[in-house]
């Protein structure tokens, strides 16, 4: 096996960082790939009309006709404007005025240097995502048509030894009152105060975390527009998730029915759009995905785990699809903040694994 040249792997890193893709504003960075691996012999890549990017890698040194994909997503949170990388002691971090956007560079720069490093390998297709951190909207909308590949990893958690086999359904609410406008002073009885409403059904939620598998919660409330009016208008954005599928949707079900009772208490009206952002999945650790991954870890000392996470990734979009995907670690720490780092270390790490694995599959 090849020796995965680290300052190599930095300076790709490096270059991915300063490249700003904020969600939803990630099209110069998928530009840039679509460039970038454009550039590698006999890469082809290709965009489906949401966005996302696909490079199609041919087989070196295999005659393997079964292709393998590795994902990672191209989108970052806020803020990810004028990243400097700063290297120290084997840890990447920022200046603390941004993030560091290891989330998810560093994966799709491990990636990158498994594609450079490995002697051998099937044919690979690296899939780059739109839009994950807006809710998995990328894998969710990807033209599966252009994917080949029955078995990937997705490269987008923290820790190395850990592999991701299972997730979440997510169903998301987005609730909208609309109650009467009136002068809060002058003719209060004449509104019907759409905040009212919202208040009555948050009051009555089961939120929080329910049990080991389920959690519900309320992200935003927005309403009203002056100190002294009722209240018309009140959004809130909402959510439930649970690793047992049917159970998710009983307890959307739950919900809906008690914003429907608020309104229908105060005489506001209310209309409800309901989204399934992803299906809850479960790998056998007996899958080929998950005694790859686990093989792969323990030539270089790791004893791998697998764990279940009520988080969301674009692997439940993928194994949904029919993809059997599990989710490696990238060695990245402190995501969404500024205080996030990488750890050069773990990310040589589980860069050396894909290349056990590929070169396995080849």
């Amino acid at each position: 096996m090849s020796k995965v040249d680290m300052d190599r792997f930095l300076r790709t890193f490096s270059e991915f960082v300063k490249v700003p893709s904020e969600s939803p504003n990630d099209q110069e960075f998928i530009s840039y790939l679509e460039k970038f691996f454009g550039k590698m012999k006999d890469v082809k890549t290709v965009k489906d009309s949401y966005g996302n990017l696909i490079a199609k890698i041919p087989a070196k040194n295999s005659s393997s006709k079964i292709s393998v994909a590795f994902a990672a997503h191209a989108d970052t949170v806020s803020p990810g404007v004028g990243i400097k990388p700063i290297v120290e002691n084997g840890i990447v971090r920022t200046d603390g005025t941004t993030i560091l956007a290891a989330d998810d560079k560093a994966g799709l720069a491990e990636i990158v240097e498994m594609l450079y490093c490995a002697e051998k390998h099937p044919p690979i297709e690296v899939i780059i995502t739109r839009c994950e951190e807006l809710g998995d909207f990328g894998s969710l909308n990807l033209d599966y048509s252009l994917v080949d590949s029955k078995m990937a990893y997705v490269l987008d958690m923290e820790y190395p030894e850990k592999i991701t086999v299972g997730g979440p359904t997510s169903i998301a609410l987005d609730v909208h009152y609309k109650g009467v406008p009136a002068h809060a002073g002058m003719a209060p009885e004449k509104g019907i105060s759409s905040i009212v409403a919202a208040s009555k059904a948050i009051s009555k939620l089961r939120l929080g975390k329910l049990d080991e598998d389920t959690t519900a919660n309320v992200g935003t409330i927005q309403g009203g527009e002056v100190r002294n009016g009722v209240p018309e208008h009140t959004k809130i954005l909402a959510e439930c998730r649970c690793l047992n599928h049917d159970k998710a949707q009983k307890l959307a079900d739950e919900m809906v029915a008690i914003f429907k009772q608020s309104a229908k208490e105060v005489g506001a009206e209310v209309m409800i759009e309901r989204k399934d952002l992803y299906k809850a999945y479960s790998l056998s650790e007996t899958s080929d995905v998950v005694k790859h991954a686990k093989e792969a870890l323990k030539k270089h000392g790791v004893t791998p785990a697998t764990e279940v996470i009520r988080g969301g990734t674009d692997a439940a979009n993928f194994n949904a699809h029919g993809i059997q995907t599990a989710v490696l670690g990238t060695g990245f720490r402190d995501i969404h903040s500024c205080k996030e780092m990488l750890i050069l270390k773990e990310a040589e790490l589980i860069t050396k694994a894909m290349i056990n694995i590929v070169e396995e599959l080849a």
